[in-house]
């Protein structure tokens, strides 16, 4: 049997995957669309649907699990205690370093997603903290119905998810939904290795449908309002708060900027040029960015406000976070110099 080649297979389901949104939730939707046109005889059909939800579980549980490792800290520090299941070698952390494939993406198609033991396990793993243990079932509890923020929070001047820690639960009777989904892939097991098409029932799959668009929904939400609590979904607020988190993004660069200013300054130096020179750096980075700004903007000019905003917001953000990986650097450089002098 030849070796796996976890780069290859990771690229190509990447690849195939690629342009879609919401991993298996949108296919669980065209499920639900060929589920309406079944008829209790078709019991082949039904037990082939059941094969089709599990699916769909596990690649959304894979995806809920790579978008929460790529965060960064804390769960990709928890997720150190995956180690088990990855075999590094050269090619392996090549490709990670190349950034051919994520983290996420390694950890994630390593572990095993097949029975809901399986899954309850990686989000216990992902969600405690040390000794303090939270069960599956208290995580999949405790998320909400996503609320929009409110227009305190939009513009800054409120806490940042307040008005989605009081939103309603999202699911009512989270261990039957959990019972639901253990039984989903109990019933796969019984169609695609012994054959029996008789295992489950036009009203089993119905319930199975229904859990299952539960079950997807609880994880999007638990994944979203974990990384991105109190964000708007609407055009408008949503372009307003990515303008606005650009904008102190920008504001932390230039506090680097000024401590780097005031280290130059207190060198002992002929002249005054290299101050001179850090100044002409920032005249320079900012005509920079204005300029990649305006062409940004010019090339999309046909669409709304809310769109330009968020392209603003995102060229903002994509140079500065190299900016101010530049300046702390040059921080540190600037402070050697300044340690040395004072030796």
């Amino acid at each position: 049997m030849s070796k796996r080649n976890l780069i290859t297979e990771i690229q190509q389901k990447n690849a195939r995957a690629s342009g879609r949104y919401l991993h298996g939730n949108l296919e669980l939707y065209e499920l639900e669309s060929s589920f309406r046109r079944l008829v209790e005889s078709d019991s082949a059909l039904i037990a082939l649907h059941v094969m089709g939800i599990a699916s769909c579980i596990e690649v959304g549980v894979r995806e809920a699990i790579k978008r929460l490792v790529d965060s960064g800290s804390p769960f990709l520090d928890r997720s150190e205690i995956f180690k088990d299941h990855i075999r590094f070698d050269f090619a392996l952390t090549r490709a990670l370093s190349a950034t051919q494939i994520t983290f996420g993406d390694l950890v994630s198609h390593s572990l095993p997603v097949s029975n809901l033991s399986h899954i309850a396990s990686h989000f216990v793993t992902l969600f405690s903290n040390g000794s303090d243990r939270i069960e599956f079932s208290r995580i999949l509890s405790e998320v909400r119905e996503y609320v929009e923020p409110s227009e305190e929070e939009v513009f800054g001047n409120g806490e940042v998810g307040m008005a989605q820690r009081f939103a309603p639960f999202l699911l009512k009777d989270t261990e039957r939904l959990l019972s639901d989904i253990s039984s989903i892939f109990e019933t796969r097991h019984l169609v695609a290795h012994e054959a029996n098409f008789q295992a489950v029932s036009h009203t089993d799959l119905q319930r199975y449908m229904t859990s299952a668009r539960s079950f997807l929904d609880a994880l999007y939400e638990l994944v979203e309002q974990t990384l991105n609590l109190g964000m708007s979904r609407s055009g408008m607020a949503g372009s307003v708060q990515q303008l606005a988190k650009a904008g102190r993004f920008v504001q932390e660069a230039e506090t680097i900027q000024q401590h780097v200013f005031e280290k130059i300054a207190s060198l002992k130096s002929d002249g005054n040029y290299l101050l001179e020179l850090f100044n002409e750096s920032i005249k320079a980075f900012q005509a920079h960015h204005e300029a990649e700004s305006n062409l940004r903007l010019a090339l999309h000019e046909p669409f709304t406000g809310n769109a330009m905003r968020n392209i603003e917001a995102d060229v903002t953000l994509q140079l500065w976070k190299h900016r101010m990986a530049y300046l702390v650097n040059l921080e540190d450089q600037v402070k050697f110099y300044v340690d040395v002098q004072s030796d």
